[in-house]
């Protein structure tokens, strides 16, 4: 149990960073006094406000070996702590290989934005050779596939990124869009119920369910 010194210190922190918006400042003192370990249990037992600290603080500090209770966040009934985990998944996924890596990893997204899709397919395959369980790699690349309407081949990517981590919903999201446009609805069902299962409170994640539901009596 943590003593309650412990939670409202960190409560402190955040309430200065909403103050004060210095988010520099926010990530200083955090990282000086708490560990990892130490704010995956408040995102566990804090009150909603020390979660919302702790899941903004591991969205900036965290590495990937968090990413399991920051995934479970995304099921948390403070719709503030499903928000900022959301985003503190994806930061974390940005940086959880080397800085080399990461770094060519944001060269595969700038690609994308610029609408290069072969460059960044080309670069994402290098990246997943130096590092294969590099799993958003497979998804940037899972990206790049789909806009360039190879849904096969992006389907296969998004299985790639979900094997290595399975709280990753922007490749169930993936998945599931492309198994619709490949007319394999009952596997569009099937993802959609499992990205439900991990965000359950998503109006969007619910209607599909129900929609593809209906058109199956």
């Amino acid at each position: 149990m943590l003593e309650p010194r412990t939670a409202c210190l960190l409560v402190d922190y955040y309430e200065g960073f909403l103050s004060d918006q210095d988010l520099e400042k926010f990530r200083q003192n955090v990282t000086s006094r708490y560990s990892e370990g130490t704010l995956a249990r408040l995102l566990r037992t804090g009150s909603p406000q020390a979660r919302r600290a702790a899941v903004l603080a591991l969205g900036i500090m965290g590495s990937f070996q968090i990413n399991s209770s920051v995934g479970r966040s995304l099921r948390d009934p403070d719709p503030t702590v499903r928000a900022l985990a959301q985003s503190a998944l994806w930061a974390i996924w940005f940086r959880a290989d080397t800085p080399e890596n990461n770094a060519l990893l944001d060269e595969v997204q700038t690609l994308i934005g610029r609408e290069r899709y072969r460059d960044a397919r080309s670069l994402a395959t290098r990246l997943i050779e130096r590092s294969p369980n590099f799993a958003e790699a497979y998804n940037q690349r899972a990206i790049a596939f789909f806009a360039e309407q190879k849904f096969e081949e992006s389907a296969r990517d998004c299985q790639r990124v979900l094997a290595r981590n399975p709280y990753h919903i922007g490749a169930l999201s993936g998945l599931g869009q492309c198994y619709l446009i490949l007319d394999r609805r009952a596997d569009a069902l099937a993802t959609f119920k499992q990205a439900l299962k991990i965000q359950p409170f998503s109006v969007d994640l619910r209607e599909r369910v129900a929609l593809l539901e209906a058109a199956e009596d």
